[in-house]
């Protein structure tokens, strides 16, 4: 199987690294994570026995990244990573050597949801950013966010579903209706990482991945009150992980105890941060709505969203240190 090597820079990338500026964002995270492990991960990826050489798998998944912090679509991406000496530096591309094209950016996505890799690689971005002392463990906040379809919702009366996207279903909040997704966050309090990121069709229940998002190695969970069940509270106390769902009102003749309201008002300070985090997503990252078809491809999105977040927040957080 052929690959392309990109190991031997040229005598002009020499002269333009020696005359470029470095410090920057890319370089930056170049040099805050062990790009090797995630080269490792990704070495089931295999290079096609046809055509010209394949590139570097982490070439690619560099690119992926890049897409994510300047929200570039594939087309973007081939255009942007071609004219930015910065992009090329960091994807390790020479300047001699033809850039990736939208199709390949596609294939090598649709790879790695395919293969089931995103996950892990978010799970070893945490692992190297938890060997840093950067993720705190003193709670997880837990929180499901709406995203819409990149398809139209269907008319009433069509049982919910476009056949277009048949994993894209509608769901009601505050009386109005909704026609996608949820992104479901696992948000570390006191460094606002993401340590898990999962993704439904609308319809499912906040509550249903309440126990999933549940890391385990935390002193508490937060949760707002679509959360509040006997069940989920024993889970956390058999596991000696503190309480800090908010309490929700049953009926309207029983209400709250002093104690509950006194718990949620503090409960829903510490939660807030899960918020900064889907607005994060949402604004910076454009995740208000879906850019593909299929809860498959749409959760693979998130995975390399929430692993893009949690490297740019990197930064912030060795500075802070």
């Amino acid at each position: 199987m052929s690959r392309r090597d990109l190991s031997q820079p040229s005598f002009v990338d020499a002269m333009v690294s020696g005359c470029a500026k470095g410090g920057g964002f890319l370089d930056r995270i170049e040099k805050a994570f062990d790009w090797s492990a995630f080269e490792a991960l990704l070495a089931p990826i295999h290079a096609s026995r046809r055509g010209a050489p394949g590139y570097p798998p982490l070439t690619m998944f560099k690119i992926v990244l890049l897409q994510q912090w300047h929200t570039l679509s594939d087309p973007g991406a081939e255009e942007a990573v071609r004219d930015r000496l910065s992009f090329r530096r960091f994807c390790g591309l020479p300047l001699e050597v033809e850039t990736p094209d939208h199709a390949s950016i596609w294939r090598f996505r649709q790879t790695i949801e395919k293969l089931g890799l995103s996950a892990a690689l978010l799970s070893e971005t945490n692992r190297q950013l938890d060997a840093l002392g950067l993720i705190v463990k003193r709670g997880t906040l837990i929180d499901a966010t709406l995203i819409a379809a990149a398809v139209k919702r269907p008319p009433y009366g069509e049982g919910g579903v476009n056949p277009r996207d048949p994993d894209a279903r509608v769901t009601m909040k505050r009386k109005k209706a909704h026609f996608g997704y949820k992104g479901h966050l696992a948000v570390d309090q006191g460094s606002g990482l993401v340590r898990q990121a999962e993704m439904t069709s609308a319809n499912v229940h906040d509550s249903r991945l309440g126990e999933t998002l549940v890391q385990g190695d935390e002193q508490a969970v937060f949760a707002d009150r679509a959360y509040d069940s006997q069940a989920f509270r024993e889970s956390l106390r058999r596991r000696g992980i503190g309480d800090g769902i908010i309490w929700k009102v049953k009926h309207r003749r029983y209400p709250l105890e002093p104690w509950q309201q006194r718990l949620n008002h503090w409960a829903k300070g510490i939660r807030s941060g899960v918020e900064r985090a889907n607005a994060t997503m949402k604004q910076w990252y454009r995740l208000s709505g879906v850019r593909y078809r299929g809860l498959a491809r749409n959760a693979c999105h998130l995975q390399f969203v929430a692993t893009a977040m949690n490297m740019k927040r990197a930064l912030v957080l060795i500075d802070q240190a």
